[in-house]
Parts: C-alpha cells; structure tokens; sequence
C-alpha cells in the first residue's frame, strides 16, 4: 500500500514553523587529483578525494526512495515505488517546515566563520544526519557519538520482498516521527534499530545524505585501539555482520566540491565509558579545536559523570551552537564563552524540571534575545524553543 502522510504528521510538523522571543571542493576527474585540506583535518588524516562509489550511492538511493542508475529487482515492485512516493511527499513538508527555515537563518546568521576549524563535533547525535548538516553544511568533518550501534548495509536483493517492505517502514518512521517531536529519543532509536535489516545508525546516515542530495565516495567500518587509531579498517560489504566501533563515509554534493567526512563512533560517551574505552577521546584530543553542537543532549553534562566530554567541548572548542539540554550556562560563562541567546526559554518539561537553569531563564528575561524562525529541541511541541552560540573569548 502507498505510504501516505498521516494528518498527525502534518499538523506536527505544522507545528515547527517558527519560534519568537517575547524580548527580542572541486572534485577531480580521476582519484589521481585532490583538493587542499584543511589544517585541522591533516591533523588526523586528509581526506581522500576519490570517485563516486556507485554501489554505495545507490545503496543509500534505494533505501531512501530515489532512483538512480543501480537498481535492484525490488524498483520495479509497487511496494517500492509506493514507499518512495512517499517519502518523497513527507521529506517535502520537513524541508518546507523545517529545512528551509533553518538554512535561511544559518545563512542570514552567518553560522559558520571562514578561519574556525573544520571540523564539528556532535555527541549525542544517534543517527542524527539531519540537523548537523542544516545548520553546518560546510564543515569538512562532522564527529558524531552515539549509544546506537553502527549496523551496516545489505543487498535487496538476497532479502525476501516482505522483509524489505518491513524495512522500508522502520526506517520511514525513524526518519519522519522524532520531527513531530521535535527531537530524537534514545528509546525510540534502541528499538528502531532492533531489527535484522535496520540494525543501526549506518541506516538513517545513508538516508539522510541521500535524501540531502550528496552522492558518496566510501563507506569504511573501523575499530579504534586505546590511542585513537583506527584499526580493522574494512570497506563495507553487504552482510557483514561483525560489530565495528565507528565507520567513516565520504560525502560531496551532486559529485562537486570538497570531500566531506562524516565519522561515526559508537560509543557510551560517560566518564565510565569513556574510561573503560579511551580511544574516543584519545582521537579527539589528537582532532584539537572543534566547532560543538549539542540537540536534546538529554541534560547530560549537567551531571558530573559526563564531565570528560563536557570538559572536552569548553575546553576544545571555538564556537558551540545548543540548546538548553547542552553544557550548563555557568559552565559556559566560567569558561569564558561569550553567550549570544535565541528564542525563548522559560521552562523544562516535567521530566527533566530538576535540570532547570534559573540563571538561563534570568539571561533571557533580561536579554533582547533574537527569534527563531523555527522550533527545535524538547520544548517544540508546546511552541517555545531555544539555542545558545558561544563563543570562545581570546586571550
């Protein structure tokens, strides 16, 4: 049957229109050439630049309901060409809702700063493609940390026509429902992923590169020892199986520009696990200075056992975009962050009420805080939303 828009998904998504503020590379031809890297990615390793990888790109075509030149058997079934219309029907009303506005305000904002680093770092992110890249395009690497096993890909077609249907809606769901919450759940993502077929984070990455418009270059899956280099380094291959610590893709835009990289790790991001598996953060103290980006991070570094990570980012990084759900307020200003506020913030959901910022409400009453032309984070669907851009002061 067709996948169509449920009303509940349309007047959600209606939902994360705006939100106001009562007080205010070129590619080259043959993988011989490459472009100039950034400092901050030779410190870890250039980037390859590399042809388009057409097995890989399709993959991610085909699970995100776009045609391309790879097909399989399963594109010429109504099943998939129902699920791919739409999907094409619900990533139209999040780009026109949500998107659009989001890129507008990071281009009018002038989120990213020619001379920062390039590379991002997002804890916390799940699977969660889609936000870093609206609100930091241009980055040349995005680091992203999650619970969520990275899973990995297959081919259609050895897989039975019903159990690809089921994929396609698991996957559908974890693409479009956390965006009527406004955020993604830890909960929802352990049990979309507990599936033969969509059994990690590999999946939504895919989908949402795809559905962006970046065709990729590599997918390789890796293991890190205690110092923070990648070891078992393999090119992924349909049905294996085996567990890997973090995987690593190759993304450019319709085939021009830079090669950007995307690394996933996954990864307990606490003080104990962090300890008990130091190779994340041995990597990340070897990457340096960062730009940070937290979304419905769960409160976490509110609480002294998240203290490696919340140390990491005030201590590494030069510009940090989040919401309330980040790194605390005192802890910004203690560190010598300069805070610009947007939106509004007057309160947590009941369920998180005992990490209230009575000094970040305080900052907003008596600030002009700009408006947000949209709505992100826990607060959404009650119409309020806020972000926070830090800015690391010079000495």
């Amino acid at each position: 049957m067709m996948y169509k828009i449920s009303g509940l998904l349309i007047s959600a998504i209606a939902i994360l229109a705006s939100c106001t503020s009562s007080s205010n590379k070129a590619l080259p031809q043959d993988s011989a050439k490459s472009a100039t890297t950034s400092e901050a990615q030779k410190a870890e390793t250039e980037v390859p630049q590399t042809l388009t990888d057409s097995q890989i790109t399709g993959f991610a075509r085909f699970i995100s309901g776009m045609n391309y030149p790879v097909k399989y058997k399963m594109n010429a079934s109504a099943a998939w060409q129902n699920y791919a219309t739409g999907n094409t029907k619900n990533w139209d009303v999040l780009d026109n809702r949500i998107g659009k506005k989001i890129r507008n305000w990071v281009s009018t904002s002038k989120l990213e700063i020619s001379g920062e680093p390039k590379t991002l770092f997002y804890p916390f992110a799940g699977g969660d493609f889609y936000y870093p890249d609206l609100f930091f395009p241009n980055q040349d690497t995005t680091i992203m940390i999650g619970l969520e096993p990275c899973g990995s890909i297959f081919n259609p077609d050895k897989e039975e026509a019903d159990t690809v249907a089921k994929y396609f809606k698991i996957l559908q769901h974890s693409m479009f429902f956390p965006h009527q919450l406004g955020f993604f759940r830890t909960k929802s993502m352990k049990d979309d992923f507990n599936n033969h077929l969509l059994n990690g984070t590999i999946h939504t990455v895919l989908f949402y590169m795809s559905k962006a418009g970046y065709d990729l270059h590599y997918l390789k899956f890796f293991n890190l020892d205690a110092n923070g280099n990648k070891i078992d380094e393999t090119d992924a291959k349909p049905g294996d199986t085996k567990r890997y610590k973090g995987y690593r893709i190759g993304y450019s835009k319709n085939g021009k520009g830079l090669v950007q990289e995307l690394v996933y790790f996954s990864q307990d991001a606490s003080d104990g696990g962090l300890k008990s598996q130091p190779g994340v953060m041995a990597f990340m103290n070897k990457r340096g200075k960062v730009v940070t980006f937290y979304k419905a991070a769960s409160y976490l570094m509110h609480y002294d056992r998240f203290s490696m990570v919340r140390n990491f980012a005030t201590k590494n990084s030069v510009r940090l975009l989040q919401d309330d759900s980040g790194i605390p307020y005192k802890f910004l200003l203690s560190n010598d962050f300069d805070v610009t506020l947007y939106g509004k913030f007057t309160n947590t959901l009941n369920m998180f009420k005992a990490e209230f910022q009575p000094d970040l409400k305080e900052a907003y009453a008596t600030s002009k805080a700009d408006s947000l032309p949209f709505l992100i984070g826990y607060t959404a669907p009650r119409g309020e939303c806020n972000l926070q851009l830090a800015k690391k002061r010079t000495k």
